[in-house]
């Protein structure tokens, strides 16, 4: 008797089942829901220094479309980047200094 006894405490009911299940169902609902959330805050990490940088980028394009509006640098980049004088200056180009080959080639003849 105290066998049957034994045997049946350790029998699986039906509502046990069903709240292992249950148990189940939710566990894995819960860690994918936590899985997602992981992904969209990295995503979310990763959009705010793309607008950082993007932000960034725009007021370097401010600061450059303002210097282009002032005369200055206009007048500058014209003469460094295009070689243009003002009217009545004299304009002195240096040469380059000669190098060891052309220095050996001169001695040659």
């Amino acid at each position: 008797m105290a066998e049957n006894r034994g045997r049946k405490n350790r029998r699986i009911k039906p509502w046990m089942v069903i709240c292992l299940v249950l148990v189940l169902w939710v566990g894995f609902h819960f860690l994918k829901n936590a899985s997602q959330n992981y992904k969209l805050k990295q995503d979310i990490i990763t959009l705010q220094k793309e607008i950082e940088a993007l932000e960034l980028r725009g007021r370097q394009l401010e600061e450059e479309i303002a210097n282009w509006q002032s005369p200055e640098y206009v007048e500058r980049v014209a003469r460094e980047e295009l070689g243009l004088v003002k009217p009545g200056e004299t304009v002195y180009i240096l040469s380059k200094p000669l190098t060891s080959d052309v220095e050996l080639d001169v001695e040659k003849r």
